[in-house]
């Protein structure tokens, strides 16, 4: 290399240097203990493999353990105490191995998931005056992301400056993927702006990809979008990868047409679709019931020579099932069978599932047989599903028979089937057999969850046993279990439902403490269940406490605090509070008007009942079941009343069902 390209080379590393100083001011290398920097050309020549790290004739004992760490490499090792072992061997030898045999060593060890063990055995490497390369760097910067301390990994940064070696992609990639791992969003746009501004490097495919998986996993999908359309304009060109990420992120935030949008764009650019696009797009389009489309985007897939797999099958069984479709799942079960893409046991625990959400359980037996007539095993998933489809129908002593075969068959209940169970005896209240399996899940090795706890809380508020449901409350919060929305709702419920509103009111205050976002709800519950038993002035007080700590009570909050009034006779004053309800931008629903409708209804006063119908029509709001019987009712009061027959007919003009 002429002398002239050579000052050319070093001057446009300063410039990338300098591009980055402002960004890594006060950058300290104190965390990891640096010996002095081995010459660049050496750690070049050492991760080639082409020269030894050092001046010395390469001696028998060298060959053999090169040719021993080879055959190492070949079989694999999975113990840290091999990987230890060997590094120990390989750095007393002299000269050293190359520095690629480190790098593969520290990668196997990587993989291992002992990050702090990459880390000591790097900072020994450094001490020991083994060389290293920009893979070295990049694989100690790598495990300090994956265990969450990006920082370090920007410390690992001062490492490329010290050694003088050129800034490379894959190093930035790694950082931008560190902090995209610690939901550091910002911070990785940040630092993808500033290599693409300042030309630090030229980012490529995978630091777009990364960057695009990290935002749509953030849920910026449309910044995510954003970026596609820059690779597009600016190159390098998205691949399929980066296409399926955006394209999976539309269709989990329901946007599918524009999914569908940029498949098409994918197709008219020369990127070649795959499974896995076709897959989100399917379960996107499922998602909306939109089966035509589904269809036609199956025979598209095939003409790009792509093929719907089990999976694809199994999401499209899913959908139907859980829109009752059974004949239909079950035709398309037939049809996977002819195309030689046998259905596997998650297709199975789909249909079964769908039988049980229809309360079918002789169909979902069945369909449980025929997972074992096609050479398949249940798992856990289908004995939950079949314990659930029983216990919904309250047929416990079936439930148990599927728990106890699940257990004869050799399989562990997990806490999900312990909770099924345990709430299934809760609804029907056989509250002592529920706790009894409560008090079986640690014996089993199992953890309790907050879900278990909640669904316990239940079963003990609903047979009244306050006490009890208190007691084990507390111990829920001794165990260190934070109740959530959930949980909050039925400590509310039942201890008001039982007469404990003093003790529901003290606990709704903590609440309405911790979380702001709920308080609503939360308010909403008070205010039904005090109304319920008389107690309106504390509703009042719930209801002006939530407007004076600014948060708006939403329309079941309204509803209840309405329907109160209405129970009290007032119904002026619920005239009052619906009218306030627009004021305060908060929509009415059905059940607001049927409150007070209910309430003309039982004092007979038809005129009125008719002008709150024609309001109801006005604002284009669907009438329901118990909205047809009040109309009913005042057809009944006032025979051949043409004022209702109106009414109604406006319903029917408006397509308002």
């Amino acid at each position: 290399m002429s002398r002239t390209s050579t000052s050319i080379a070093f001057l446009k590393m300063r410039t990338k240097r300098n591009a980055l100083s402002s960004f890594y001011t006060n950058m300290s290398w104190r965390r990891i203990r640096t010996a002095s920097s081995t010459p660049t050309s050496a750690n070049i020549a050492a991760e080639a493999g082409t020269v030894p790290s050092r001046p010395q004739t390469v001696s028998t004992n060298h060959n053999s353990l090169v040719s021993s760490n080879q055959s190492k490499f070949r079989n694999s090792f999975n113990d840290l105490d091999d990987a230890l072992n060997l590094f120990h061997q390989m750095a007393h030898t002299r000269p050293f191995p190359s520095v690629s045999q480190f790098n593969r060593l520290l990668c196997r060890i990587r993989k291992l998931k002992n990050y702090s063990v990459v880390v000591s055995l790097f900072q020994e490497m450094r001490i020991k005056g083994i060389p290293i390369s920009v893979y070295t760097i990049n694989i100690l910067m790598d495990v300090c992301c994956r265990s969450s301390r990006v920082d370090c990994g920007f410390c690992v940064l001062g490492v490329v400056f010290k050694c003088g070696f050129e800034f490379h992609v894959v190093t930035f990639t790694t950082l931008i993927k560190g902090l995209v791992l610690v939901n550091k969003i910002a911070e990785a746009v940040g630092l993808f702006k500033k290599l693409v501004r300042e030309n630090v490097c030229e980012v490529n495919q995978i630091t777009y990809a990364t960057l695009i998986n990290g935002l749509c996993k953030a849920g910026h999908t449309q910044i995510a979008l954003d970026l596609l359309v820059v690779m597009q304009k600016e190159g390098p060109m998205p691949d399929t990868r980066a296409y399926n990420t955006v394209i999976d992120s539309l269709c989990k935030d329901r946007m599918v047409d524009q999914a569908l949008g940029l498949l098409s764009e994918m197709i008219e650019r020369g990127v070649p679709p795959d499974i896995i696009t076709y897959t989100s797009l399917i379960q996107g389009l499922c998602n909306f019931c939109r089966w035509k489309e589904v269809t036609k985007l199956m025979n598209e897939m095939v003409l790009h020579h792509v093929y719907p797999d089990v999976h694809i099958f199994s999401i499209l069984i899913d959908a139907l099932c859980k829109e009752g479709m059974l004949e239909s799942a079950e035709t398309i079960i037939q049809i996977m069978i002819q195309r030689n893409t046998y259905p596997n046991v998650v297709t199975y625990n789909h249909l079964i599932e769908g039988y049980c959400l229809q309360g079918r359980m002789d169909e979902a037996r069945k369909a449980f047989g025929r997972v074992v007539e096609s050479g398949l095993q249940h798992n856990v998933w289908t004995y939950t599903t079949l314990i659930n489809g029983y216990c919904k129908i309250k047929e416990m002593d079936e439930a148990r028979n599927a728990f106890g075969q699940m257990v004869e068959s050799g399989l562990q209940p997990d806490v999900w089937t312990y909770n099924t169970l345990i709430n299934g005896y809760c609804k029907i209240k056989e509250v002592d057999e529920a706790m009894h399996l409560f008090c079986e899940i640690p014996k089993k090795g199992l953890h309790l969850d907050v879900v278990t706890y909640t669904i316990m809380l239940q079963g003990l508020f609903l047979v009244g046993r306050c006490s009890a449901a208190l007691e084990l409350f507390q111990e829920m919060l001794v165990a260190g279990h934070k109740p959530d929305f959930y949980t909050s709702c039925v400590l509310l419920s039942g201890l008001c439902d039982n007469g404990h509103v003093e003790e529901a009111m003290t606990v709704y205050h903590q609440l309405d403490d911790r979380s702001g976002n709920y308080s609503h709800v939360y308010g909403a519950i008070i205010i039904d269940r005090v109304c319920k038993i008389g107690q309106l002035n504390i509703a009042c007080d719930v209801f002006n406490d939530l407007i004076s700590k600014g948060r708006h009570p939403n329309v079941y909050t309204y509803t209840a605090m309405i329907s109160g009034l209405c129970r009290e006779g007032l119904i002026d004053e619920a005239l009052e509070l619906l009218r306030k309800m627009e004021k305060n931008d908060c929509l009415q629903n059905t059940e607001t008007y049927n409150v007070i409708l209910q309430e003309f209804v039982r004092e007979k006063k038809w005129h009125e009942a008719n002008l709150l119908l024609e309001e109801m029509v006005g604002k284009g709001i669907s009438p329901n079941e118990r909205t047809l019987f009040f109309i009913n009712d005042l057809l009944a009061l006032k025979t051949g009343d043409e004022t209702v027959l109106k009414v109604v007919q406006k319903f029917a003009a408006n397509h308002v069902k």
